[in-house]
């Protein structure tokens, strides 16, 4: 599985991708400091406290790389239905499910490290910012430092399980489009606020759309040993 997993990446050169990872988060930071600027100009902190900072920065950091990973599906699973190169991958003496497999665990991974890596580094950048244009009125606590971390890890992992839904509207046509759009529609209604809350501030709906994205990603390929291309 490793060796596939290694195949796969060698192949769409997907260490590529990590440049456009860079862009994201600099835009990202930026997009931070222009809230902070606009805030500030009406006589208001736009971060009352680390913990909503943290909250702040997860909220943009995780539709992005939903839907990047989107963008994956499209590249590892979706292109190649539609250009029939699945097809020469499925005459090697390889097993089916193990090459979806494959793919299915870089999207995922992808998912997670970026989501989680990403907010570790613009946490600390922010941090350090911080320390000289006080950004934020309050101190950061060693609890709060905690529990954004647990907070961070938790939505990391329910964010990879969901951008794994996108596969099954992008299947049922063969269609990038779809991939993606759907993509955009899902991380639009999960990260839209109502009076600063959000779906994902109630973990039960993250977790759950992560399992309905796990059994997609099962569904999609557990007959594909019996199911022509």
């Amino acid at each position: 599985m490793r060796k596939l997993i290694s195949l796969e990446i060698k192949k769409f050169k997907l260490f590529s991708y990590l440049k456009s990872v860079g862009i994201a988060d600099l835009i990202i930071m930026g997009l931070l400091c222009v809230i902070y600027f606009a805030e500030k100009s009406e006589g208001t902190f736009a971060y009352g406290s680390y913990e909503s900072a943290f909250t702040m920065i997860g909220s943009i950091i995780r539709p992005t790389f939903i839907i990047f990973a989107a963008v994956l599906i499209s590249r590892l699973i979706i292109d190649e239905y539609k250009s029939n190169s699945i097809t020469l991958m499925f005459m090697y003496p390889i097993n089916r499910k193990k090459v979806m497999i494959s793919k299915l665990t870089i999207v995922a991974c992808f998912t997670f490290l970026t989501i989680f890596l990403s907010n570790i580094l613009l946490g600390s950048v922010f941090y350090l910012v911080d320390s000289y244009l006080h950004f934020v009125p309050e101190a950061l606590t060693v609890e709060v430092l905690k529990d954004s971390l647990f907070s961070m890890t938790l939505e990391a992992v329910a964010s990879a399980g969901m951008a794994l839904i996108p596969l099954y509207f992008g299947m049922r046509k063969k269609s990038v489009p779809a991939t993606i759009v759907s993509a955009i529609i899902m991380v639009s209604l999960t990260s839209s606020s109502t009076n600063g809350v959000n779906l994902f501030a109630y973990i039960a709906i993250p977790i759950s759309l992560a399992a309905i994205g796990s059994l997609i990603a099962y569904y999609s390929f557990r007959n594909i040993e019996k199911v022509d291309v």
